[in-house]
């Protein structure tokens, strides 16, 4: 019975010890931003180029990079500029993934055939090894024995 009013009581005592430890959730955070909420923040004057002092002020991870980002050397970033960076970095990353991956196929003996490409005539093979084959053009019709040239009749 004293444990039954044991389990009565812990959640009235329990409740104002627990409330006050966990930190009440932060009204102005509301998630993940995007970089265009991070750019137009730190772009103070509102004219779509960030500066480097904007960025060094407001957009910290951007400041960062600024150099490899103005390309052009204007001595500002767009949001066009950014985009393309990233995206550059994305596909740097990919082709060096594959280049690690296929090194260490290589070196365990996996050999990949190489991808077909597209021409006039069909599919065609870029390598000429043996295990890689191009197909036939497709037939059409009944595959018949073809007529004797001299007339007589095919047995």
């Amino acid at each position: 019975m004293r444990l039954f009013h044991a389990l009565f009581l812990l959640p009235l005592f329990g409740t104002p010890v627990l409330a006050g430890t966990a930190a009440p959730p932060s009204p102005e955070h509301q998630g993940r931003r995007s970089a265009a909420d991070h750019f137009a923040d730190a772009n103070v004057t509102h004219d779509g180029h960030l500066t480097l002092d904007q960025a060094t002020a407001g957009y910290k991870s951007i400041a960062k990079s600024f150099s490899q980002i103005d390309v052009n050397h204007h001595g500002y970033v767009t949001m066009e500029d950014i985009k393309a960076w990233r995206a550059a970095k994305k596909a740097a990353r990919a082709a060096a993934k594959h280049a690690a991956s296929d090194e260490s196929d290589n070196m365990n003996g996996v050999v990949r055939p190489v991808p077909a490409s597209q021409n006039l005539m069909g599919l065609k093979a870029l390598d000429t090894s043996t295990d890689m084959v191009a197909p036939a053009p497709p037939r059409t019709g009944v595959d018949m024995p073809r007529a004797p040239v001299d007339g007589t009749h095919p047995s």
